[in-house]
Formats: C-alpha cells, sequence, structure tokens
C-alpha cells in the first residue's frame, strides 16, 4: 500500500468520526433530562414574591415517563409532577418545609398546576429554530378572545415521549416543548430549555415517596393559596 493509500484511508477515518459527532447520527434522544430557564412576565415591584419564585425547572424522562420538578426558597419548596406510563397515573407532589403532599389522577385525568387556558386554536408553522441543540418546529396558539396576545411556542420531535403535554394545556401538540409560555398559580412565566443531556435516569425517579400524604386536588390548592 503506497503513502496516497494511506493518507487517503485516514482522511476517510478522521471523517467517519467526526460525522458521528454531528447531528445526523445523533439519532432521537429517549432517555435523559432537560433543565430549563424561568422567566417570569410580571412586574416583580407589583408582586415581590415572584422575586422569590424558582427559576429552573428540570424534567426527567425515561420510556414515556417523566417528572418535572422545580424548586425554590432554598429547598424549603419544591413541586413535582410524575407522568408514570407504567403505573398509569399522573401525579403532582407538593413540598413546603417539612409537610408532603401528594395529589394523584389517571395519565388522562385532571392535572395539577398549570393554569388553564382559554379558548384556542394552535397554528403549526414551517419555521425551525434550534434550542438547546435540538431542531424545534414553531406553533402559534391563537385564543378566541382577541384581546389575549398570541403566544409563540418551539418543539422538537427529537426527544422521544410519549405525550409529553398531557399535564399541561397544549395537550394537542406531539413534541417535547422548549419554549413556551403558561400560568402557573396566576404568575405568568416563559420557560426555554438551556441544556439538555442523555443520561441513565433510574426506575425509582418516578415513584411516590413514602412519606407524603395523599390528598384531594382541593387540599393542594388550599395548601398553595395560603402559601401564595
Amino acid at each position: 500500500m503506497n503513502y496516497k493509500s494511506v493518507k487517503y484511508i485516514i482522511i476517510v477515518f478522521i471523517s467517519i468520526l467526526t460525522a458521528c459527532n454531528s447531528d445526523f447520527f445523533k439519532g432521537k434522544l429517549d432517555e435523559g433530562t432537560i433543565l430549563y430557564e424561568i422567566k417570569y412576565l410580571d412586574d416583580a415591584k407589583s408582586n415581590p414574591l415572584i422575586s422569590l419564585l424558582p427559576t429552573e425547572m428540570t424534567i426527567k424522562f425515561k420510556e414515556d415517563s417523566y417528572i418535572q420538578k422545580i424548586e425554590g426558597w432554598m429547598g424549603i419548596f419544591s413541586m413535582a409532577g410524575i407522568y408514570n406510563k407504567k403505573a398509569g397515573t399522573n401525579s403532582a407532589l407538593l413540598k413546603i418545609m417539612s409537610d408532603k403532599y401528594h395529589y394523584e389522577t389517571t395519565l388522562d385525568g385532571v392535572s395539577f398546576g398549570y393554569d388553564s387556558l382559554p379558548e384556542m386554536k394552535i397554528e403549526y408553522s414551517d419555521e425551525i429554530k434550534e434550542i438547546a441543540g435540538y431542531k424545534c418546529k414553531k406553533a402559534i396558539v391563537n385564543f378566541t378572545d382577541n384581546a389575549i396576545p398570541d403566544i409563540e411556542l418551539f418543539y422538537t420531535n427529537e426527544i422521544m415521549i410519549g405525550k409529553p403535554n398531557n399535564h399541561n394545556p397544549f395537550g394537542e401538540i406531539d413534541g417535547v416543548l422548549l419554549k413556551y409560555q403558561m400560568g402557573f398559580q396566576k404568575f405568568k412565566m416563559e420557560v426555554t430549555a438551556v441544556k439538555v443531556e442523555q443520561i441513565d435516569i433510574a426506575d425509582e425517579e418516578f415513584d411516590i415517596p413514602s412519606d407524603y400524604e395523599k390528598v384531594s386536588i382541593d387540599r393542594m390548592q388550599e395548601v398553595l393559596d395560603n402559601l401564595m
């Protein structure tokens, strides 16, 4: 084998290695974590509580199950939503200091946490945007009430979670939201993914801790109302 042949083989080999690290060979992610940044859209001066609210949210996902969690006030307050595909349950967990509560429903039951939205229609766009390294499609939420401004959101089909929006008002969208606006207990916020990682997730992440008291959705709301 002459020098030119060896050089050609080395170049081809390096090209293959480089391509294997590219998006083309990345494939679709079915297990890992998503870190979101939370930006509140209301004026903190008019509501000082905003400065104490969580500024990050994490989602851990595996085999179409996922847990979404936020923490605030130096760990004194935390809230999580667990969509457990294997168990067939959709749960909300609330922790305030030593008090721990748990509300559970079916996968298609009424979720707790996010505010409901007025009647709307979702318009799908051809616009593409990269967020946290993933290709996202754009959708526009048009409300029947023209006095309410439209909402733009971006979702990806490169992260594999079955029915990823069953717990929020955008259940129609078949893709993982990486940028969107939402109301949480009457606080308006914009949520944007900043980091996505492929890591192993333990099955136990989707279990309900034994020290959480099971309560009704009305009791969960009462606890939050007293807090906020």
